[in-house]
């Protein structure tokens, strides 16, 4: 079971919430500033519940969610083209065919920006060309250091999710909240900056334990390594769209 951020947070107790999670004021702080969901402890429900509990006597947004969520939410796929139709988003997907998302459908999605100064890392490859359509965790590879945005929605009674990425992205999320009927954006993390994955043997490793279940830890990895060994290597973007639609998901279920 998985304790979740859920912010932005109240009033918090920072003293209350340090002793509770565990680690100094200043990086407690830190952890509160983070307007992204993310993993805060990983454990069995009653233990996992007890957390939450605590951490939400001391003021903080937090919420419980099975980790087996995270497998069953489909990899991303990257479109080779999209175009703002007059009653629907058109866009081109796998072998050729092109999909259609009605503006009167519900949809969710989850937008990814990177710091206006933010520079990818120099062994960086970058995205794929124009025009080619990306899926599964490849997909979500091609998306690590990139604006994009995520739409999930239901087709045929599945789940399905599909990446746009480009230019002016900020323009396109706002004509998407301007035609959708039904889109529920979460742009938490608009402005994050992308960390890197977890890497064994970098030089200086340090487990990090004192950030507990951040990302790029090793305690995460292992955690997402238990509920599916793909997840392992995940982006934080990726991560972090997966965690923001299973706590969109339990809110409309329940």
């Amino acid at each position: 079971m998985l304790v979740v951020s859920d912010p932005p947070h109240g009033y918090v107790k920072e003293e209350t919430a340090a002793s509770v999670i565990g680690l100094p004021a200043d990086h407690t702080r830190l952890k509160l500033r983070f307007g992204a969901p993310e993993v805060l402890a990983a454990a069995d429900p009653e233990q996992a519940a007890d957390f939450a509990i605590a951490l939400k006597a001391a003021g903080l947004s937090v919420q419980m969610r099975d980790g087996a969520g995270l497998r069953r939410i489909p990899w991303p796929t990257v479109v080779s083209s999209f175009e703002l139709g007059e009653g629907a988003l058109r866009v081109g997907v796998e072998r050729g065919e092109e999909l259609e998302i009605g503006y009167d459908e519900p949809v969710f999605g989850v937008f990814c920006d990177p710091p206006a100064d933010f520079v990818p890392p120099s062994d960086w490859v970058g995205p794929n060309p124009p025009g080619t359509v990306v899926s599964g965790p490849a997909a979500a590879d091609a998306l690590e250091w990139v604006a994009h945005l995520d739409l999930y929605f239901e087709r045929d009674g599945k789940l399905r999710r599909i990446a746009i990425d480009g230019e002016s992205m900020v323009a396109m999320v706002e004509e998407c909240g301007a035609r959708f009927q039904h889109l529920t954006l979460d742009a938490r993390l608009e402005g994050v900056r992308p960390r890197r994955r977890f890497v064994a043997g970098d030089a200086g490793f340090n487990p990090d334990q004192r950030k507990r279940y951040a990302y790029g830890t090793l305690l995460l990895r292992h955690v997402l390594e238990s509920i599916e060994p793909e997840l392992r290597d995940i982006s934080q973007y990726e991560l972090g769209s997966r965690l923001a639609y299973l706590l969109h998901q339990d809110r409309t279920t329940t």
